[in-house]
């Protein structure tokens, strides 16, 4: 965390003109007293934490592979050593991917944490305006922060932005304290942010998605049934808002439409990804770093139409065909769909031995979709295992896999590794500059 300390001093908001995100100027290398002292610069200094999220190691590529090659979905087929050992697990602590995955994780806390601190003292007339602003910054942290416990576990909870070389070192929090944490912010978020729709920008529906999510994770950690009747009541509110459609068919997600997206990241040319070139063989000029694994492959019922709009083949190479914009990296990288409510609402129900009627009928409601008949199982062991295959096939390559056994509890025997290493290693970088930090077991 010491080494990207320098860079968030200056606040790390480089901001660039990304579309149907940013509707204001862009501002390049400014200071924080520079770009915090008026509404104006809070709107400039928001967009920064939102392009934090753009990072190469979050929703810019290596989240988005990670949460696949990690589990059972990807294979490495590339050059770069640092997949390889993704897909071959434990990481090693000097793995360049997961310290990236770090810290840009902790750079975007930062870029919140700076804005936060700073906006008692703007003076505002649009009230309403600031009090949206607040709740998109408590749901960009929460994002961030859930997303290091997911990774390493309990992490260091930073509250205050760093101005200063003193107190870097930090201990880490415990993982609860962290969900707690997450939560918080997602509730200030849910209570601040406006109900309207702005393409690649949080609001009200997407902290209640994320908290469906937050608390169904919590669930399987505690066993908590209220825990998962919370998820059950946050994934509700967004399918019942009626706000958002399933997309008339699967494929229409990656070619244009945008009706179930309840949070994505927005890119551009100027503001890109590298997904479609990392996905894509060397025959249509990608990298071909990672592809679809053979179980997966196999595992697909062949009349699914989420196969054909999933993967692809070419010369021979078969390759993820969810990102297609390989010059220009401006693939839409989705993190909340309105399907993964669905199969959240089932799975709440499905853990807590719930109405098994109406489980089925959100399972069938995602596998309508993709051209395929009713689900089969009546009971709930059949029910969990149907929901797991449903996301597996549902997101491919969207991240959600491996985050879907951790959470489960399935990683360990699914996938023949030993239940420590479903957390990733601290990072090396990080161990050795933090004298309080503690590694992960195993590492």
């Amino acid at each position: 965390m010491k080494r990207i300390i320098f860079a968030t001093l200056l606040i790390g908001i480089i901001v660039s003109s990304c579309h149907k995100v940013l509707d204001i100027d862009p501002t390049q290398s400014i200071t924080t007293d520079q770009a915090i002292n008026d509404m104006a610069g809070v709107r400039k200094a928001v967009v920064g934490c939102y392009s934090a999220l753009q990072a190469t190691g979050l929703y810019g590529r290596n989240m988005v592979i990670v949460g696949d090659l990690a589990s059972d979905n990807l294979v490495w087929t590339g050059t770069t050593l640092d997949y390889s050992q993704v897909d071959n697990l434990p990481v090693p602590a000097d793995n360049g991917i997961i310290d990236g995955m770090w810290a840009a994780a902790y750079d975007g806390i930062n870029r919140v944490n700076n804005v936060l601190y700073r906006m008692p003292g703007i003076p505002y007339t649009d009230t309403t305006e600031r009090v949206n602003l607040e709740g998109e910054l408590h749901f960009i942290r929460a994002l961030f922060y859930f997303r290091l416990a997911n990774l390493f576990g309990g992490v260091p909870l930073k509250t205050l932005p760093t101005l200063d070389l003193n107190s870097l070192n930090s201990k880490r929090d415990v993982l609860d304290s962290v969900y707690e944490f997450v939560k918080r912010d997602l509730i200030v978020a849910e209570q601040n942010l406006k109900a309207s729709y702005n393409l690649g920008r949080a609001d009200k529906f997407s902290a209640k998605a994320l908290l469906a999510r937050v608390y169904l994770t919590q669930y399987h950690l505690k066993g908590d049934k209220v825990l998962a009747d919370s998820a059950y009541s946050k994934a509700n509110a967004v399918i019942a808002s009626g706000r958002f459609q399933l997309a008339p068919a699967f494929a229409d997600l990656f070619q244009g439409n945008t009706s179930e997206s309840v949070f994505e990241i927005a890119f551009d040319a100027q503001n890109f990804n590298r997904l479609a070139q990392y996905f894509y063989p060397r025959s249509l000029t990608g990298r071909y770093e990672i592809a679809p694994s053979p179980a997966l492959i196999a595992a697909f019922d062949p009349s699914d139409a989420r196969l054909d709009a999933s993967i692809k083949t070419h010369e021979g190479k078969v390759y993820g065909a969810k990102y297609n914009e390989v010059a220009s990296g401006a693939d839409r990288v989705y993190v909340i769909r309105l399907a993964e409510m669905y199969l959240i609402r089932a799975e709440a129900l499905a853990y807590t031995s719930g109405d098994i009627a109406q489980i089925q009928q959100d399972i069938n409601t995602i596998r309508a979709r993709a051209g395929l008949g009713a689900t089969t199982p009546v009971e709930y062991a059949d029910l969990r295992l149907a929901i797991e295959n449903e996301r597996r096939f549902e997101f491919a390559f969207e991240g959600h896999r491996w985050f879907d056994l951790v959470r489960t509890k399935r990683a360990a025997s699914l996938l023949g590794i030993d239940d420590k290493y479903t957390l990733f290693p601290i990072p090396l970088s990080e161990m050795q500059t933090n004298n309080l930090m503690e590694q992960n077991p195993g590492y």
